[in-house]
């Protein structure tokens, strides 16, 4: 695999209107979808012409992408930070610092959870991304768990490949149930309580 070349910094301004569309973009998916959604609505929200979007995203594709792309970095950067170090602990302390800052961003929650549902359509744009991401997360996952089994953290008789599906379709089915039900469902507490469970499950 080759290197990838050099990224061309984006001057501040610009970097400054990418951010403020990429906000406005993920406004208007978290009411519309994708397929409802449109360039000038995007525009209109931020006060420039569609040709003037099109400078920064070329495509509604492209835009799509960007927000989906903003929305995985901002996860990871959150999980890097809190499992400095390969431990059961770590990784659990991960998943939950994930779900909490999802619970301080109900907009950009319902935005990724709808296009999420549609992309199950294999004609969806976001389709392959979506199958790519997520068979990425299973893979990471299976192999972090792997790791603290081998280091004598987790008990080795674990199905981990269910375990990981299981916590995934936690974190995303609570996710959907919080969306709907804001004031009944806790997403932290359940999901930290979850987790607990998990943890007292699997730990050798």
């Amino acid at each position: 695999m080759t290197e990838p070349g050099p990224k061309t910094r984006r001057a501040p301004k610009g970097e400054k209107r990418r951010e403020e569309l990429l906000d406005a973009a993920l406004q208007v998916f978290s009411l519309e979808g994708y397929s409802g959604a449109s360039m000038a609505q995007v525009a209109a929200i931020v006060g420039i012409s569609v040709a003037g979007l099109l400078h920064h995203f070329p495509s509604k594709i492209s835009l799509l992408m960007g927000v989906l792309q903003r929305r995985d970095e901002a996860n990871q950067r959150i999980a890097d930070e809190i499992r400095a170090e390969k431990s059961l602990d770590g990784l659990l302390g991960s998943l939950r610092a994930i779900n909490r800052s999802n619970a301080t961003a109900p907009g950009v929650v319902r935005a990724f959870t709808i296009l999420n549902a549609e992309s199950l359509l294999d004609t969806h744009p976001a389709w392959g991304w979506f199958q790519e991401r997520y068979a990425a997360i299973h893979q990471r996952m299976q192999g972090q768990f792997a790791e603290l089994v081998a280091m004598g953290e987790v008990r080795g008789d674990v199905d981990i490949a269910g375990l990981v599906e299981e916590i995934l379709a936690m974190m995303d089915g609570l996710q959907i149930q919080w969306l709907r039900f804001p004031e009944q469902v806790d997403l932290v507490g359940r999901f930290d309580t979850y987790i607990a469970r998990v943890e007292a499950a699997i730990r050798a």
